[in-house]
């Protein structure tokens, strides 16, 4: 397991909506949060940033689908 932080930054989520820090097993596979009748995807494209002791790998905004009815 990966820790992650995830950037919101040009999602309709709301923070309130994402825990900014998850966990994921691969950085290659995309994060898909459900939000508001549609799921929100981010990604990771190789950045890195220091949390205190920690480095978190950082999944950013990658788009919106909407779930099929």
């Amino acid at each position: 397991m990966v820790h992650i932080r995830i950037d919101p930054t040009g999602s309709r989520a709301r923070s309130a909506d994402l825990e900014s820090y998850q966990k994921v097993e691969d950085l290659d596979q995309d994060l898909k949060i459900c939000v508001d009748g549609g799921y929100e995807h981010f990604s990771h494209a190789g950045e890195f940033q220091k949390d205190g002791q920690e480095v978190v790998a950082v999944f950013r905004w990658s788009g919106r689908t909407k779930i099929a009815e």
